[in-house]
């Protein structure tokens, strides 16, 4: 695809809506964030947990992309009730802004085991693509859910879409960076019955001896060079949302 499709694409994609673009730190050593040490973002319906040694830039691209287009494919589809359509579009859309994919597994995955927690069940579905960073990534993600359950503020952020009694969808990506210095990360859309639960995806934990999810992970990278073209449009994109934000805050 040309540089001149890529920018027509991103003109076409949905406005996104007011205010949905937030992202806010779940776990990190320190302020402002050292790329040298890992760190996490929560935003809405999902986890973004970054390894040591991924560039701010890279980060703040992951954020951003994920951002967009999530909020994209919502405008267009149920996210439960249109998951299949709804992935297929976001995986697209990615592909047009320059995240290449590697490898990639849809299935129905049934884990026999009782008291699975959010963090426990994320490992379990990005085990078959993380290989031996599984461990690493149990203890990210691990991380990562503490601090948002410990954030009242981003539990709300993060369950402003989840039904209690239903199937919910939740996201939680491990992303670190190549030797040649792009972001690689393994998108992931899952859904699994959370009626069980009295307060949200993130607080469920399974009574029974089983759990049968429904996921989609794909192992993608993006490629910097087509990147680097659109970034300024893929933020002002995101920053035409945050100027509306602000123009409903009334004066003081």
């Amino acid at each position: 695809m040309h540089i001149e499709q890529r920018l027509e694409f991103l003109d076409s994609l949905p406005a996104l809506p007011m205010a949905k673009n937030i992202f806010a730190r779940t776990f990190a050593e320190e302020t402002p964030v050292d790329p040298s040490k890992e760190s996490g973002t929560v935003g809405q319906e999902m986890i973004n947990i970054f390894m040591e040694n991924v560039s701010v830039q890279n980060r703040k691209d992951v954020n951003n992309c994920k951002t967009l287009v999530q909020n994209a494919a919502t405008a267009l589809y149920d996210p439960v009730k249109e998951l299949h359509q709804w992935y297929e579009y976001y995986t697209n859309t990615l592909a047009k802004l320059g995240w290449i994919t590697q490898a990639a597994q849809v299935k129905d995955k049934l884990i026999k085991q009782s008291g699975l927690t959010m963090d426990v069940v994320a490992v379990h579905v990005l085990q078959g693509l993380v290989g031996a960073n599984a461990p690493k990534l149990a203890e990210l993600a691990f991380k990562a859910v503490d601090g948002v359950k410990s954030n009242e503020g981003l539990i709300n952020l993060y369950n402003r879409k989840a039904d209690v009694g239903s199937d919910t969808k939740f996201d939680m990506s491990p992303v670190w960076q190549t030797k040649e210095g792009s972001p690689m990360m393994i998108l992931n859309c899952n859904s699994l019955d959370v009626r069980e639960s009295s307060r949200g995806i993130l607080f469920w934990k399974s009574t029974s001896q089983e759990t049968r999810i429904k996921t989609a992970a794909q192992a993608v990278y993006l490629n910097l060079d087509v990147y680097d073209q659109i970034r300024q449009l893929v933020l002002e994109k995101i920053g035409a949302s945050a100027k509306g934000t602000l123009a409903e805050i009334p004066n003081m």
